[in-house]
């Protein structure tokens, strides 16, 4: 990718791969996968690039679940 001038190319297709799980995108992780593969990336640093996805994708929904029970709480007060 030409309009990158620090990140390598594997550095791109594993943020590409983590971005793709926490946005949920579905054609974009098979797209990212494929090409991290190609670019020679290692299934152990791909491995690594889906659980920070995973991470990234579960911080807004665990916050939104304690603020859930905040608003339980609040409520039987």
């Amino acid at each position: 990718m030409e309009q990158f001038k620090h990140l390598d190319s594997k550095t791109i297709e594993l943020a590409g791969i983590s971005a793709s799980i926490a946005g949920g995108c579905r054609p974009c992780l098979d797209y990212h996968f494929k090409k991290a593969l190609e670019v020679g990336c290692t299934i152990g640093q791909v491995t690594e690039a889906i659980e920070l996805g995973k991470m990234i994708k579960q911080r807004p929904i665990k916050d939104i679940y304690e603020q859930a029970e905040k608003l339980i709480v609040s409520a039987d007060k």
